[in-house]
């Protein structure tokens, strides 16, 4: 069983279309403020970079994309792990994942790649009225 240290949830979204670069730059703020110290030791660009393919995935795939549209972001923290929890709108054609091997070229599509390879765990969690939560752990 994991005991977080810290835990912080929030619920970002706008009058207009959510905006990929506010997420990724609350979730900075709450790493770096709320949960200092907590934090060193993680590697944060990664933490970065994910949270962006992520949340993008959200805006581009669900009804967090649509006006008025976001997403609930969960960061909790422990001795040993880091964890990011991405909760989107809904409204999505399928569950979050992995393109077809051979898609390498296609213009989307690679962004739980790059999860799938920077993270230690990653996975998703169906949620009600057709919501996803894509989450993902780091390890010191």
């Amino acid at each position: 069983m994991i005991v977080w240290d810290g835990v912080h949830t929030e619920r970002m979204c706008s009058g207009g279309v959510l905006d990929v670069r506010e997420v990724r730059a609350r979730v900075q703020r709450t790493l770096t403020g709320a949960l200092a110290g907590s934090v060193d030791g993680f590697d944060l660009d990664d933490v970065d970079l994910m949270v962006s393919e992520i949340a993008t995935n959200a805006v581009r795939h669900s009804a967090s994309g649509r006006r008025g549209g976001g997403v609930w972001v969960t960061v909790l923290v422990s001795r040993e792990r880091l964890r990011v929890e991405i909760q989107d709108d809904g409204g999505s054609a399928g569950r979050p994942r992995i393109p077809a091997q051979g898609a390498g070229w296609d213009e989307h599509g690679r962004g739980l790649l790059v999860v799938n390879g920077l993270a230690d765990r990653w996975g998703t969690l169906p949620g009600g009225d057709g919501r996803f939560t894509v989450w993902f752990e780091v390890t010191r």
